[in-house]
């Protein structure tokens, strides 16, 4: 599990504040997920290792978690979706307890939760940045996108993270997993979202081995997707 950066003060005694970064993890299923935030009427997505399998359309390697993303102004309506269950923030592997209302700072862009004290982690939430009609990269501003085009959707409604915005996140740390994902997309991208893909490398990172990688793969007019 990696950890989502922030810090908090401790505010609300009724918490658990011996929560445990390192505690086990049974993350609820997309479907509930779904039938919690879609009331909440704001915008989320599946993001991470789970949203590239979405685009794939089909299961490509067993995942530890299911990560959520959602725009950051939006934050406050984890209350209502998780009504009565524990929320933190996490701080370099430390966690906070969060309730909505209170203001997170901006490098604050992870929130964690689970039903009860001692019960396991269920849901991560990553906070977007962005704003009604834009959509940034956490990492460098300089890097955005119409919001209409940040996602994709299942038949059955799901949203997901476009998988070359979900590429950029995972290239920081290019693990052997997130080559493995690239090799899996690679041929599935159209030339636009390939040609996105290496402009934003270029300026994030213009010396990552994705970067020769995108500009060695034939352009197809249009891909398969």
């Amino acid at each position: 599990m990696v950890p989502w950066y922030g810090c908090l003060p401790r505010h609300n005694a009724a918490v658990d504040t011996t929560a445990d970064i390192d505690g086990t993890w049974k993350p609820l299923a997309i479907d509930e997920i779904a039938g919690r935030m879609d009331p909440t009427g704001a915008d989320w997505w599946i993001a991470g290792g789970v949203a590239i399998d979405l685009f794939l359309g089909w299961t490509s390697r067993p995942h530890a978690d299911v990560d959520v993303e959602m725009f950051r102004t939006d934050r406050d309506v984890l209350g209502r979706a998780f009504e009565g269950w524990e929320l933190f923030s996490v701080s370099a592997g430390d966690l906070a307890p969060w309730r909505p209302g209170i203001d997170l700072p901006h490098h604050v862009f992870g929130i964690w939760g689970r039903s009860a004290p001692g019960e396991p982690w269920a849901i991560e939430v990553m906070l977007a940045d962005g704003d009604d009609t834009t959509w940034r990269f956490r990492r460098d501003p300089r890097i955005e996108r119409p919001r209409a085009g940040l996602n994709h959707t299942t038949p059955g409604g799901i949203a997901y993270c476009t998988p070359e915005v979900q590429l950029l996140y995972k290239a920081k740390q290019a693990r052997p997993k997130d080559d493995v994902d690239l090799a899996r997309t690679l041929h599935l991208l159209d030339d636009e979202q390939k040609d996105w893909l290496a402009d934003a490398l270029a300026v994030t990172q213009p010396d990552h081995p994705w970067v020769a990688v995108l500009g060695q793969t034939p352009r197809v007019h249009g891909g398969s997707r």
